[in-house]
């Protein structure tokens, strides 16, 4: 059929006219489609009113870690400080251990949330794709707990923590483990919220749970009580909580609150696609940042402390690439699915460009807050100036995190993870092989900043040579620009 109305055939010229895909055979209906997909790309300012929502939803985590920290050095001094090292391995590390969950979930979710006709079938698709993480996320969080509860002495002592930081670092892992579950639940929900394209709902949420984490922090750690790292933990425990049940409400809310069950065996299927081969990517990435941790606990109570200030420093400022992940993974896979090379590219320049921005501009500001406030967490000389030494490291370390990560999101949208798992084995036995040889903090966050270089350059030499289902879709030839007369232009010679 073709649309008589004067607007909407000027409307498919112009489409028509900037298709450099075009089919010359193409009809109206082909038009229609792709005008569709092109809208769903999104300019870089619609990018953006996604992107900085996302951006305070993930800082918000290592915002209040480094805010514990600051309680901590403050109140427990240098020994306090030292603690939380080991115990955020047990604790913040192993939670990492489940990001896969949540990657998922994005995956999933996302793809069930485009499936529809309208919005309330995509309502109701993204409730029931969600159902399987949910109930996944629950179960995993009680086998968590059960495991802190009965072997956290063990855990220290297999990281040859000192005897006597143990009695802090065991108390901050009791209160964490407690409510690993919450944790898990929390996760997934934050990624059914920004699968369905709503940032501002989980904004207000964490936002909310910091406050509560920070009267914690104050109450727990500083007046009346001063319970140190278990002041700490219990804060963060009652904002986790808090965020958790607000989630699962305004979920309920919005009728995207998913079911628990038993799931069936085709949604185990669905989640078990990304559930493997992202264990396996989230396990090698552990074992690097735990190898890291234990290599600097070699070198001292002092060293400890300040690798403690910059780990978390350098966690919190390279989040602010995580929200280009997910831009990539919201939108790509749609693209990606369709063969559509125009909105694909469309979609990774304004993500890459906003992520070279982003890297320069947050590399900077790393600099600078570790050069210069230092002080914030710790009033010990000694650990001021380590942490002012291995500042450009750390800068380093932040710029590739945030390109990586950018990267990153794409591939997962690609579903590429036989690539992802290889470099990942790869560049992690490298950097395993070369951290016994670190002789300082600014070497171990050396090892860090090649990994995520390489698996840039890794990303980049795939593309170029057409592999993977994004190498096929950026690497398929374009068609010759024609109009077809189905619109009433005249087709170009």
């Amino acid at each position: 059929e073709i649309d008589e109305d004067p607007n909407i055939l000027k409307q498919k010229y112009q489409n028509a006219k900037s298709d450099t895909n075009n089919d010359p055979t193409s009809s109206t209906t082909n038009n229609t489609t792709t005008t569709k997909t092109k809208n769903r790309t999104g300019s870089k300012r619609e990018m953006l009113s996604f992107a900085l929502p996302a951006l305070g939803i993930f800082l918000s985590s290592p915002l209040l870690s480094n805010i514990d920290n600051a309680f901590v050095g403050k109140t427990a001094g240098t020994a306090g400080l030292a603690a939380l090292s080991p115990a955020t391995i047990c604790t913040d590390q192993m939670l990492y251990l489940f990001s896969f969950l949540s990657r998922a979930t994005t995956g999933i979710v996302s793809r069930a949330y485009s499936s529809g006709d309208n919005e309330t079938d995509n309502i109701a698709a993204a409730r029931e794709a969600a159902s399987t993480p949910l109930t996944f996320a629950i179960v995993s969080g009680v086998c968590l707990s059960v495991f802190y509860a009965l072997l956290t002495p063990k855990l220290l002592a297999m990281l040859k923590v000192d005897p006597i930081l143990r009695p802090a670092a065991s108390s901050y892992v009791y209160w964490r483990g407690a409510i690993a579950t919450a944790a898990l639940v929390q996760s997934v929900c934050l990624s059914v919220l920004l699968a369905t394209r709503d940032a501002i709902t989980p904004l207000k949420i964490v936002s909310l749970a910091a406050i509560v984490n920070v009267v914690g922090d104050s109450l727990l750690c500083v007046y009346p009580f001063r319970w140190g790292c278990a002041g700490a933990a219990a804060a963060t425990a009652f904002a986790t909580v808090f965020s958790s049940g607000k989630m699962l409400m305004d979920l309920a809310k919005k009728k995207l609150l998913p079911r628990v069950s038993v799931p069936k065996l085709s949604d185990l299927k669905d989640l078990l696609e990304y559930v493997g081969p992202l264990f396996v990517i989230v396990i090698s990435r552990l074992i690097g940042f735990v190898s890291m941790q234990r290599r600097a606990m070699t070198f001292g109570t002092d060293a400890l402390a300040a690798y403690q200030i910059c780990i978390n420093t350098m966690i919190f400022f390279l989040l602010f690439g995580e929200p280009l992940s997910q831009l990539h993974q919201t939108k790509l896979p749609e693209f990606l699915d369709a063969k559509d090379k125009t909105s694909t590219v469309s979609t990774m320049k304004s993500v890459l460009t906003l992520a070279c921005f982003t890297s320069l501009g947050v590399g900077l500001t790393t600099l600078l807050t570790l050069t210069f406030g230092a002080g914030l967490f710790t009033a010990d000389p000694a650990v001021q100036s380590l942490v002012r030494n291995v500042a450009p490291a750390v800068t380093f370390s932040v710029v590739s995190a945030i390109m990586g990560t950018a990267f990153d999101g794409a591939m997962l949208a690609s579903r590429d993870f036989n690539f992802i798992i290889a470099i990942g084995i790869l560049s992690m036995s490298i950097q395993l092989m070369i951290l016994p040889r670190c002789t300082n903090l600014s070497l171990i966050f050396g090892t860090f900043t090649f990994r995520l270089s390489s698996y840039v350059l890794g990303v980049l030499g795939r593309i170029a040579a057409r592999k993977g289902a994004l190498g096929e879709v950026l690497g398929m030839r374009k068609e010759p620009k024609q109009v077809g007369n189905t619109i009433g232009v005249k087709a170009k010679e």
